[in-house]
């Protein structure tokens, strides 16, 4: 009597049990994907000529009227909210939650998930602080907006916020591409995108970044993203492949 070769299922074949039941199947995770290749060009376009004017112009008139309104809203909590949000992106707080996650993805069994958001993450900080250095553009001052705290680096993009779009972004590519329909899916997916949102307004509240260095850093997130979905499929098939 012979023995049955294993068979082999694709990206999600050593992924435990508990986790794959959450799974959907690879071609449809892949068809899933597909569809975050479709902007990257647009997205490093308008990115291109919103680096530029802001290597030019410290701030732009739409700049000021827009982080005045943002910082004139008084609901109850909100400051609170707004406070909470930024403290995700400060100091090592990032490196902790990127590593415990990263890892946390690795010993479930999604080995090039947990791969990727370990090093797309890191490496799209050390690519943010390059594009800080070279467009060099001011942070706002006192004197014209309401500044809560000294803020370190150049202020276009805002690192806040692209640590948030290429960190929780790929978590809620993930949840998108890999999780049944259903209330984890649901929550795996809003959280992320909740957070995504309120990070570009916590920034702009407390004065830490122009609205339009929120605008680039959502692209600059964005694009870098897009590269580290590309990254993960592209290992995924070699994986599926060999």
């Amino acid at each position: 009597m012979t023995e049955e070769p294993p068979s082999r299922t694709g990206p999600l074949e050593e992924v435990e049990p508990n986790i794959g039941e959450a799974l959907v199947t690879p071609p449809r995770a892949a068809r899933r994907a597909a569809w975050a290749e479709l902007s990257f060009l647009l997205f490093l376009c308008v990115y291109s000529v919103l680096a530029v004017l802001a290597h030019r112009y410290a701030y732009f008139e739409w700049d000021l009227e827009l982080e005045r309104a943002i910082q004139s809203i008084s609901v109850p909590g909100f400051a609170s909210v707004m406070i909470g949000v930024s403290v995700l992106g400060n100091s090592w707080v990032p490196t902790i939650i990127v590593v415990l996650i990263g890892i946390a993805l690795i010993n479930s069994g999604l080995r090039s998930a947990g791969i990727v958001c370990l090093a797309g993450t890191g490496l799209g900080w050390a690519v943010t602080q390059l594009l800080k250095y070279v467009i060099a553009r001011p942070r706002p001052t006192d004197e014209l907006v309401n500044v809560a705290g000294k803020f370190h680096f150049e202020s276009f993009p805002s690192g806040h916020v692209t640590f948030f779009v290429e960190f929780f972004g790929f978590l809620l590519f993930l949840a998108f591409v890999l999780v049944k329909r259903g209330a984890l899916r649901a929550v795996l997916i809003a959280l992320p995108a909740i957070l995504i949102i309120l990070v570009g307004f916590s920034r702009v509240y407390l004065g830490a970044h122009w609205p339009s260095d929120v605008v680039g850093a959502y692209l600059t997130g964005g694009i870098w993203l897009m590269l580290m979905i590309e990254a993960y499929r592209r290992m995924e098939l070699r994986r599926a492949a060999g």
